[in-house]
């Protein structure tokens, strides 16, 4: 069955529906008049109010109500327990098993009143969502609380009621009856035409039957509504499509009802045969009329048979149809009265057959009640005739005693739920009645007409006589008559002669009202349904008649009258039967249910899976960057491949003999691998020089390492004896080893031997020996150990050297002697020496210090020799540092410097710095110093001239020294290490200088210098800047002076100053922070609302109740969620950003900053997806361990009533959970590919990942979309943004198919790539702004950004591309001479143009625009713009009269196009309105020696040339180094006092940017102008 559990539906097909709903269509509104068919649901039996006692109507209240808060809480909330009370006072002791009724009535009595109850009442719906109370358990209770814990409560569900109704004291809560009011056969047809159309046969007027002798029912294969109540036996539901399809869905009850039931089955079709008999009828109309019939039989059974022998005496007699009377049950007819019926029903059945043979059960006599529950179809099938025999065995057995004892199958073993299988029938009634907000007994009694009861004597003489403790335990529970529960007062009435005076008054009442106010009453006459004999005939029917003709059993097997047995009508079977508790089968015990169990592994496994699909897409995403270096690794080894084929002989050894046939030649050459570490190797090409040297170069030649053995005497070889024999190792002594793989063993003997040879010639020895290929790996001292070594080395110079704190335990490394001495004895090459310089070998510069420093000659500078140079250069003075200098160049040693020597020295300064000065222009330059300090007649210059040269630049030169650039990550910090222990620090040096000391001694007998000279001057530091001396150049350019004064600073407390930086912060950001604080209040209030709804407004729902708060948090995430999904879309228009910058807006919302707002609200999204994922997790789990009723909450779920949904059926089972779970693996796919790690090692990835964000989209609807706990609310977000974002998509694609010619193309050194095409029609853009472009030859879709370095003046357009990615590499490619040759240039495809915040810059009085590296692109179009507009006199079109550009460059050679640039707009900038300032920041800092010398040739080659740098050949100000931003804004204040707000611009990596901004707000705390920072990063 699939059920709604709230209204029931049953699932059929869509066919069936259409059919169905045409009848009800034609039947509900044919024609008014007459209304001669009764309906199935009991609508216009009343034709003036048609609802009246129609299916579904609220209970009639005839009683006011007692709700203790007048509208909807239950009464008698002092009250004792119902169980107590059921306890105490129904429960049969064991000495009251035995108790027949008095009266004789018989067992089937008793469950025909269960049919008349089902008749007219269908109350067991509850609330939903469920409203459960629960009933306290006394202590030590034998049934349900065994182990004396006082904790233990049964569970009430509260009946379902009008939602129109509770809702305030004038409309109180009115319970529903989902059953007619009308006794009109709904026991047998159901009360509603679609479950009676399915219990009609196909084509036949019949009850469609499951065998050909229609014994039985069909099977229920339809599906249809049956009660879902577990088995309490079996503890499990039963499949209901096996069910008989009847018309009460409580039939299966017990068997006994269920008898019934098919006996009413029979009863119809035994009619459809009769009246077939008599005329031929359509199948309709046959129908119609048996089952009128059939009610018939129903209304005189129970009216004139059933009704007297309850009550004892008859109704009154019958006057006709009165429309003015409801005939609507009460609910006191319904909690109460009705329920006096529970006192006949027996513990068990009798069966017999018509011999008054009587089954037995195995050993037990009859069927057990309690053990029969839901599962009463398969007892009654285990027999052929089994039907017969327990409607047989019902009218001989008698029923129980009309008294206050229950058996015990109805007060402590009836049916519950799975997780309550054993329940108390009692307490449930007791609760009905306060549920219904009944008054008490006396209350009651007054209402409805009768006497109060004064004495508790009074309530039952009788039972004042028989059983006076009863009475006595009903006064100490309750204490007084005006609390009784008004069930508990009218069961005490009873008596022998059966029910009280209350409950006979209201049965009375409620079976006149029904009789009277019916009219399709079969008495009624003025319906003309029957004739007066069909009356008649009607009015003298019995059940017994309906027995024998609808069933095989015969007149003589039961009794005239079946609800009572005497020994004269009794048949056959003269013998009353009773069945005391004793003989039967004891009742199982109580169990209970978890709903979880079964879902374990899954719940666990599914969010064990949820929390490793992260780290399951990093590791896709490392896959695919594994795959990716393999093809890339795998083109290398073709390309070298290739490469090695294409050299041929070149690539293998070649040999000269001489006459006599020995070896002779310049050099042998072979070809291998070189392996450096683990995995790491290299093609190279071996040169064996007949020098002793050894050249290693790739396979293009480029030079790759040299090792001189001129000076060795003895040389180690290594060779490999295992695998294919091809391996050697060369040890080289004071460098790290060579280990070259040949191709073959016969090679590597060759190889050998030639080695061998060439070092006889220059009389030195080598030693062989063979080792096992992973041993010579092992023991190799490659280049990464020489380099851990080298770091030791340096850490420990500069340590002793500058007096600063090492500890080399932070190396992990223990500190023993033996790497001391190994430290002691490091020598470095010139290679290494440079390296530490950051500069190259071959230059003049280092070939002159390096041999300077190798004191002794050897090739090698020692650790003495490395560590007195570099306390000269940092402790010495101004003197000994120009004197180190001049000595480097007096190559001969005579104390002077002549005049190429003195050239050769500013020559090699101007070569590292990458100078592209001519010869004739730097010997202009030595001139013009040596003219000014009057030398220009001396052939040659001694150490004090040279001192009178740098005389004026002293300033410079004091604290100079060297920056050893290439070892920074070695000089240890005087910071954070000196706050170690004493103990701790300065180990290593201590043992190296000790040692060190030592080795003096022994050589001099005295401590070295270099210890001297550090205790002399222990507090001597590296290097000290003095950033106000900086000289930025910008106060030069405009005019003004340096200015000294004294500042007086206000004295405040840091909180004052934490309070103006946040102010100064505020007010640069204060656009930024206010979208900021409206995007998250906007998300913080969604989700706040959307939490308080379901928690409080919304609590009716049920949804709280069973997932707590939760689903709160869910719904809220949920909507702050769809917000930001949507969201995104607005952040990713870029023709409308690029649109709306143009406008006013731009003034009010940064759109600049929309890159970085897209990445806010992408985790603002991330946040509350992660928070609703985790909160459907506790959700799934509570929803998981709950009955199935309580999910009637979900109203567009059905649920199969006798299968438990399981939590893999909320995962798996409906779409909200599969698209959940779709949902989470593609957010973590878009955000782990969207890191930096994934888009810096797989971009193509994240590209296409990023297109997932449509699947997301289309599954959020559909996750809504089946609306399980409320209407989809996704599209109110997303339309407006979907909407916007698609017009702006089509402006984009409508663009992209546009082919444009390239114009010029040219590669460009520092793998920049220039292009020029042709400027589409109509396109209109600003400086600073961006296209994306795509290629043809490198697909027409894949689009990347790149800034426009044309202005928009231009006819053209220009972009200058570096190669950074795989394809900016192989779009450099396409533009390769050799590649294009005869070919015309590629096709692109353009898309933009798109807004910048560098496009702001002409809205600014002055503007900063800092650039760094490839960032300065977007500058290249705004200072040819600007200076453009300032040549046609334009610039009062715009707001910015001044620029200042700031570069900062590795070195100026990385960028040549643009110094064409800079060059032509100082050609055109006379006035200058534009200041540049580059910074080179791969030369060395301002403290260093060299750029002290570079600063001095500076200055006077600007003389000499007009004002042009000798580095870049313009006019602007070179630096080395990096800027000083703070101090260059403070100087753009001071220049430009009246400016209150300048605008400045950066573009480059981040850390350039971040340091920009730092000293934006370090500027506008300082000064009085405000500096606005705009930045982009790549």
């Amino acid at each position: 069955m699939y059920v709604n559990c709230r209204n029931q539906k049953t699932m059929i097909t869509m066919q069936q529906t259409c059919l169905l709903i045409s009848i009800c269509v034609l039947i509900s509104f044919g024609p008014v008049t007459g209304f001669s068919q009764q309906r199935f649901d009991g609508y216009f039996n009343n034709l003036i109010i048609p609802s009246q006692g129609s299916a579904g109507k609220p209970l009639k209240q005839n009683i006011t109500t007692d709700y203790s808060d007048y509208t909807y809480k239950v009464s008698g909330r002092g009250r004792p327990s119902a169980r107590l009370i059921s306890e105490q006072l129904f429960k049969k002791l064991r000495n009251e098993t035995f108790t027949p009724n008095s009266r004789n009535l018989t067992a089937l009595f008793a469950f025909f009143s269960q049919l008349v109850a089902m008749e007219l009442i269908d109350t067991d719906d509850t609330t939903c969502p469920v409203e459960l109370l629960s009933i306290p358990v006394p202590k030590c209770d034998p049934e349900f609380d065994t182990a004396c814990t006082g904790t233990q409560h049964l569970p009430y569900e509260r009946i379902s009621y009008d939602k129109r109704t509770g809702q305030s004291p004038n409309v109180p809560r009115k319970q529903v009856n989902k059953a007619t009011s009308y006794i009109d056969g709904s026991f047998v047809y159901g009360n509603n035409l679609i479950r009676a159309l399915y219990l009609q046969g196909n084509r036949s007027p019949k009850l469609a039957s499951g065998d050909a002798w229609s014994k039985y029912p069909q099977k229920n294969e339809e599906g249809l509504a049956f009660v879902a109540n577990p088995d309490p036996v079996e503890h499990a539901y039963h499949d209901q499509y096996k069910y008989w399809k009847l018309g009460d869905k409580h039939v299966q009850e017990n068997p006994a009802l269920l008898s019934l039931g098919v006996l009413f089955f029979r009863w119809h079709n035994y009619l459809v045969d009769k009246l077939d008999s008599k005329k031929h009828h359509g199948f309709d109309e046959t129908f119609s009329l048996a089952r009128q019939w059939v009610i018939a039989s129903l209304q005189s059974v129970i009216m004139y048979e059933w009704l007297p022998e309850l009550l004892g005496e008859s109704l009154p007699k019958y006057t006709g149809y009165k429309s003015d009377i409801y005939p609507d049950v009460t609910s006191i007819f319904d909690a109460a009265a009705m329920r006096y019926i529970l006192t006949l029903i027996p513990a068990g059945i009798y069966q017999r057959n018509s011999r008054c043979e009587y089954a037995i059960q195995g050993k037990y006599e009859g069927v057990r009640l309690c053990n029969s529950y839901w599962r009463s179809q398969d007892i009654l099938m285990e027999r052929e005739d089994e039907v017969e025999e327990t409607l047989m065995g019902l009218a001989t057995q008698v029923a129980e005693a009309e008294d206050v004892k229950m058996v015990e199958d109805i007060q402590s073993k009836y049916y519950g739920p799975l997780h309550f299988s054993r329940h108390d029938l009692i307490s449930q009634t007791i609760m009905r009645g306060r549920d219904y907000g009944l008054p008490d007994y006396n209350t009651v009694r007054v209402q409805i007409g009768l006497e109060r009861i004064t004495s508790w004597d009074d309530i039952n003489p009788w039972l004042n006589q028989t059983n006076p403790n009863l009475l006595q335990t009903l006064r100490y529970l309750y204490g007084t008559l005006d609390n009784i529960d008004v069930f508990v007062g009218g069961m005490f009435e009873t008596t022998p002669e059966g029910p009280g005076e209350l409950f006979r008054t209201v049965i009375v009442d409620q079976f006149t009202r029904i009789r009277d106010g019916d009219r399709f009453w079969f008495e009624n006459t003025e319906n003309r349904q029957f004739t007066d004999e069909e009356i008649r005939q009607i009015r003298t029917l019995k059940l017994s008649d309906i027995i024998v003709n609808a069933s095989k059993v015969d007149a003589s097997d039961i009794q005239e009258n079946v609800f009572t047995f005497t020994a004269e009508g009794s048949g056959k079977c003269s013998e009353a039967k009773y069945l005391p508790e004793q003989v039967l089968e004891p009742c199982t015990p109580h169990q209970g249910y978890d709903y979880f169990a079964g879902s374990e592994a899954s719940y666990i496994i599914i969010w064990v899976s949820f929390g490793l699909i992260p780290f399951l897409c990093f590791f896709v995403v490392f896959l695919l960057s594994k795959c990716k270096q393999w093809r890339y690794n795998r083109t290398v080894q073709l390309l070298q491949k290739n490469l090695k084929e294409t050299l041929g002989n070149q690539a293998g050894f070649e040999t000269f003999y001489d006459d006599i046939g020995k070896i002779k030649g310049p050099q042998t050459q072979f070809k291998g691998t070189e392996w450096l570490w683990d995995e790491e190797t290299r093609l190279v090409i071996i040169r064996i020089h007949h020098e002793c040297v050894l050249d290693i170069v790739n396979l293009k030649g480029k030079p790759l390492r040299t090792v001189n053995m001129k000076d060795m005497k003895h040389v180690q070889c290594t060779l490999s004896s295992n695998k294919k024999r091809n391996v050697v190792l060369i040890r080289v002594s004071k460098e790290y080893d060579v280990v070259i793989e040949l191709s073959n063993e016969s090679q590597r003997r060759i190889f050998v031997e030639t080695l061998q040879h060439t070092l006889a010639n220059a009389g030195a020895s080598i030693d062989y020996q063979e080792a096992k290929l992973k041993n010579i790996y092992k023991k190799a001292f490659t280049q990464k150990k020489r380099n851990q070594l080298l770091e030791k080395f340096f850490k420990t110079v500069f340590s002793e050297a500058f007096q600063m704190d090492y500890d080399p335990t932070l190396d992990q490394d223990e500190i023993e002697m033996r790497q001391a001495r190994d430290i002691l004895e490091t020598e470095l090459t010139k290679e290494e020496f440079a390296s530490a310089l950051a500069v190259k070998p071959n230059t003049d510069f280092v070939e002159n210090m390096f041999a300077l420093m190798d004191t002794d000659h050897n090739g090698y500078i020692s650790f003495r020799e490395f560590l007195n140079a570099i306390v000269m250069l940092s402790k010495g003075s101004g003197q000994n540092k120009l004197q180190t200098l001049f000595r480097m160049f007096d190559h001969d040693g005579n104390g002077t410097l002549d005049r190429d020597e003195l050239l050769k020295l500013f020559s090699s300064l101007l070569e590292m710095a990458n100078s592209s000065l001519t010869r004739k222009e730097t010997e202009d330059l030595v001139d013009s110093m040596c003219k000014q300090h009057g030398l220009t007649s001396h052939d040659a210059i001694n150490f004090d001239d040279f001192c009178t040269i740098l005389s004026p630049h002293m300033d410079k030169i004091w604290n100079a020294g060297l920056e050893w650039k290439g070892c920074r990550n070695y000089i240890p910090t005087s910071g954070d290490d000196r706050k170690r222990s004493v103990s701790s620090l300065r180990r290593l040096s201590a043992v190296v200088t000790n040692m060190f000391n030592a080795e003096a001694r022994k050589r001099t007998g005295q401590s070295s210098d270099v210890t001297r000279f550090l205790k002399s001057d222990s507090q001597a530091s590296i290097s000290s800047i003095d950033s106000s001396s900086m000289d930025t150049n910008l106060g030069t350019n405009v005019g003004t002076k340096r200015t000294g004064f004294i500042a007086i600073r206000e004295t405040y407390t840091p909180l004052k100053a934490k309070m103006r930086r946040l102010k100064h912060f505020v007010e640069n950001n204060r656009q930024h922070i206010f979208y900021l604080v409206l995007f998250f209040g906007i998300c913080l209030g969604l989700f706040a609302e959307r939490f308080y709804y379901y928690t409080v407004e919304r609590e009716h729902s049920g949804l709280r109740a069973i997932m707590s708060y939760g689903i709160s948090t869910t719904r809220g995430a949920a909507a702050a969620m769809s917000f930001c999904f949507s969201l995104l879309l607005l952040t990713m228009v870029r023709n409308t950003i690029t649109f709306l910058r143009g406008t006013f807006l731009n003034l009010y919302v940064p759109f600049d900053s929309v890159v970085s707002f897209h990445k806010v609200v992408a985790w603002a999204a991330l946040f509350f997806t992660a928070l609703h994922v985790v909160g459907y997790g506790f959700n799934f789990y509570q929803l998981a361990t709950q009955p199935t009723k309580y999910f009637c909450i979900f109203d567009t779920v059905v649920f199969r009533a006798d299968i438990l949904p399981t939590f893999n059926f909320w995962f798996f089972g409906n779409v909200t959970g599969f698209t959940g779970l779709l949902l989470v693996i593609v957010i973590c796919i878009i955000y782990v590919f969207a890191t930096q790690t994934a888009r810096r090692l797989v971009f193509n990835a994240f590209w296409l990942s990023h297109k997932l964000i449509a699947i997301l989209y289309v599954l959020t609807i559909l996750h809504g979309a089946s609306m399980i706990v409320q209407k989809p609310m996704f599209y109110l977000y997303f339309v407006g943004p979907a909407i916007i974002f698609t017009i702006d998509k089509v402006i984009s694609l409508s663009r992209k198919r546009m082919e444009i010619a390239i114009v010029r193309a040219e590669n460009l050194a520092s793998d920049i790539t220039f292009i020029e095409f042709k400027r589409p029609p109509r396109f209109e853009y600003k400086s600073g702004q961006w296209v994306r472009i795509a290629c043809s030859s490198q697909g027409q879709n894949e689009y990347h950004p790149f800034t426009l370095t044309s202005a928009p003046h231009e006819d053209t357009l220009s972009l200058h591309i570096r190669a950074v990615g795989p394809w900016t590499h192989a779009f450099r490619s396409l533009f390769d001479q050799d590649c294009l040759k005869e070919s015309p240039y590629p096709k692109l495809f353009l898309d933009g143009p798109y807004g910048a915040g560098q496009q702001d810059w002409y809205t600014y009085d002055v503007s900063v625009l800092v650039g760094a590296g490839i960032g300065v692109t977007p500058y290249a179009s705004i200072l040819k713009d600007f200076v453009h507009m300032a040549t046609i006199k334009s610039t009062y079109k715009i707001r910015c009269q001044k620029l200042y550009f700031i570069w900062v460059t590795g070195s100026q050679r990385h960028f040549e196009w643009l110094l064409d640039i800079l060059q032509e707009v100082e050609a055109i900038d006379q006035k200058g309105i534009v200041s540049t300032d580059i910074f080179i920041t791969q030369f060395f800092q301002n403290f260093d020696l060299r750029t002290a010398m570079l600063y001095i040739c500076e200055e006077h080659f600007q003389k000499v040339s007009g004002g042009r740098s000798v580095f870049t050949n313009l006019k602007a100000s070179t630096h080395f180094g990096r800027p000083h931003l703070g101090s260059m804004f403070k100087t753009v204040h001071r220049a430009h006092p009246m400016v209150r707000k300048v605008g400045v611009f950066s573009c480059g990596p981040p850390g350039v940017t971040k340091s920009v901004e730092r000293a934006c707000v370090e500027s506008s705390r300082t000064t009085k102008a405000l500096f606005e920072h705009h930045f982009e990063n790549f």
